[in-house]
């Protein structure tokens, strides 16, 4: 017996060292479980790096800018494979796994807010990767991880978009009921403002119901967020666009960024393949539009002159031969064409979602008879008065130190009768400012071009195929079996190339 005693009091002895052992091994500084606020920064900083990438491949498509011929052949000519769309597919998707990891912790522990957010951002990602591929997983993306997900299922881009209008309406719903003392924290978009966070939902909302358009009728939830501010609210100034400005870092710097400017006191780059695009010179000078000082630059040959700034566009699309063709033709060298201005160049600011967006897209909803109150002519001035709004002047810097659109060239803009809204052309006039707001933004222009076909663009002369309207699943992505079996069972078994259409265009 008294062996047994003692046998027993061993084993508990040596359970309770275990436990000990245990406990002393967890380590304080690296807890099992990670805080929601330190998951966010690369989440909001991975999303918004996810949209600027757009900026040179979809931004060509849309031809917010062009490439001289040769240069950049496979993107400005479209002779394009699987391999051309690898990181934006693979570095959208990898976002996932950490905005699903932000949503459980914060529905374990209880805090709305940050699930809240990570709705959001889930739908900001997804909703850049289905406008540019069509059919995506939704319910499983970010899931490769878990055993029996390995493959994430995909869903059609028409039920991709009503998961996502689902989701902002959670979150809507969400931040409009938070606990009393929720916060946030680690905010690097809206600095832990929730309310801000709620109008870039439903503003958000607002963009997805308008893309599908010309497939569904959306005018019952167009009219519902537009007439009912106390339960949708939406951005109401330049300010609350979404908009993020990096630090000074040295890592995080926005891709036009030039972290030490050239010594003959331009601001720019005068080498940089991106020129301003023909067609999108062409709208604001046609317009005596003030935002062509801000988006271009002056030629270097005319900068280094001296003399009247000169700006022009490069034509799209081009061979070399063709480039060069156009250069004897017209007397020019690669001296004589706009690169990205110097107040783009020498800020770090990220437009995700603007006021002006929000505007035009109210505006359209109007000109359209989709139930939505308020007066066209009104919203189309406020919206294009907020595009001019997003580059106010900086401090007490001069227009040649950072150009700027001040009152004065406001007045002087809405003097000429043609800028002004007319019915008859009022599409039209809403979807080039659309086009030219989204500058930079290359998913959004293209995607909304590719839903109205405005403004005109034309490919170069002898480019391999039309303009692209999707971005090809990438080549490591078409040996997934989920992807395969989706393409054989909707797709009549052929993966499809970049010139056929996604769901959401007419």
């Amino acid at each position: 017996m008294r062996k047994f005693i003692l046998s027993l009091v061993t084993a508990a002895l040596a359970f309770q060292a275990c436990s000990n052992f245990e406990e002393i091994n967890i380590d304080p500084n690296n807890p099992p479980t990670v805080p929601p606020e330190l998951l966010l920064p690369p989440i909001i900083s991975g999303a918004v790096s996810t949209m600027t990438a757009s900026g040179t491949r979809a931004g060509q498509y849309v031809q917010h800018l062009a490439y001289p011929g040769g240069t950049s052949e496979g993107d400005g000519r479209y002779n394009l494979t699987g391999a051309s769309w690898r990181e934006e597919w693979n570095g959208a998707m990898r976002l996932l796994k950490d905005i699903n990891q932000l949503k459980n912790i914060a529905q374990n522990a209880n805090q709305p807010q940050y699930e809240a957010l990570a709705h959001i951002n889930k739908v900001y990602i997804l909703s850049l990767m289905t406008d540019a591929f069509g059919d995506i997983p939704y319910d499983q993306a970010g899931m490769g991880n878990i055993d029996g997900m390995e493959f994430p299922k995909f869903q059609s881009q028409e039920e991709v978009y009503g998961l996502m209008l689902a989701d902002l309406e959670k979150a809507n719903q969400l931040l409009a009921n938070l606990p009393a003392g929720a916060t946030i924290s680690r905010d690097i978009l809206y600095n832990g403002n929730t309310s801000a966070w709620r109008k870039f939902a439903n503003s958000l909302k607002v963009r997805i119901l308008m893309r599908q358009s010309a497939k569904k009728n959306v005018a019952t939830d167009l009219a519902a967020i537009f007439n009912n501010a106390s339960q949708y609210p939406v951005f109401e100034r330049a300010e609350d666009a979404a908009t993020l400005v990096y630090h000074n870092n040295g890592n995080n710097f926005y891709t036009w960024f030039i972290q030490n400017p050239p010594a003959d006191g331009s601001g720019v780059n005068f080498g940089d393949n991106a020129r301003i695009s023909t067609t999108l010179a062409g709208l604001l000078s046609n317009a005596t539009d003030p935002r062509l000082r801000i988006y271009a630059a002056p030629t270097r040959n005319s900068f280094r002159a001296g003399t009247t700034a000169v700006y022009r566009g490069q034509p799209a699309g081009l061979s070399s031969d063709e480039q060069a063709a156009y250069y004897r033709t017209n007397n020019l060298n690669d001296g004589d064409f706009s690169v990205i201005g110097r107040r783009i160049r020498q800020e770090s600011r990220a437009f995700l979602m603007t006021y002006a967006e929000l505007l035009l897209l109210k505006a359209e909803a109007i000109h359209r008879d989709m139930g939505v109150n308020g007066d066209v002519t009104d919203v189309y001035q406020r919206a294009v008065n907020a595009s001019f709004d997003k580059w106010k002047q900086v401090g007490s810097l001069t227009q040649t130190q950072s150009p700027f659109i001040d009152e004065a060239q406001k007045t002087a803009y809405w003097s000429i009768p043609a800028n002004a809204y007319n019915a008859e052309r009022g599409m039209t006039q809403i979807a080039e400012q659309y086009f030219i707001d989204s500058f930079l933004n290359g998913f959004e222009g293209w995607a909304a071009w590719r839903r109205t076909r405005i403004p005109q663009i034309k490919p170069g002369p002898s480019v391999l195929s039309p303009i692209p309207v999707r971005y090809v699943y990438s080549d490591n992505e078409q040996n997934n079996p989920s992807l395969v079996d989706w393409v054989n069972e909707n797709m009549g078994g052929k993966m499809p190339d970049h010139n056929v259409k996604l769901w959401f265009q007419p």
